[in-house]
């Protein structure tokens, strides 16, 4: 028994082009995601920082939402390259884990704006608080008497 050729099927061939046309873009799409990629920044974490960074949150001294943070990365479920490229941010304990940071971001941002040397801002313990920028001060970027920080609020 010999068929028909399907192809000669004008419904067959219309969605035999779709699919061409759907391939043809999707390649498209790879190839320029693949060159953002490459022209996106890494994450800038040696594996020394990596250690430093596990070190701290595994120690006595840090949060308890860090210390729960670093199980989750020692488990393998996520890692400190993920989070610092952007990945998991929008889960929950990753955030709650990363909120206590802030305020050391905010004070190491100054220390920066003020000529201090990186040895001297990332010392244990992160930046030192200082007399004139206590550590419950908010300095949200809505306020335009703020001198301390210009950048987004994290929440």
């Amino acid at each position: 028994m010999t068929g028909t050729d399907p192809t000669n099927n004008p419904r067959i061939a219309e969605s035999m082009a779709k699919l061409e046309q759907a391939e043809a873009g999707l390649d498209r799409s790879i190839s320029q995601a693949r060159q953002l990629q490459s022209r996106m920044p890494k994450s800038g974490l040696s594996r020394e920082d990596i250690e430093q960074i596990a070190q701290h949150a595994r120690s006595k001294d840090a949060p308890k939402e860090l210390r729960e943070l670093q199980a989750r990365i020692d488990s393998g479920e996520v890692s400190w390259n993920d989070i610092a490229e952007g990945r998991f941010l929008d889960d929950p304990q990753v955030r709650r884990a990363l909120e206590g940071g802030v305020e050391g971001m905010r004070q190491a941002f100054v220390m920066i704006n003020e000529g201090h040397e990186l040895d001297e801002i990332i010392e244990p313990g992160g930046p030192p608080s200082t007399p004139d920028r206590p550590a419950d001060r908010d300095d949200r970027d809505d306020d335009p008497g703020d001198d301390y920080f210009d950048g987004p609020v994290l929440r």
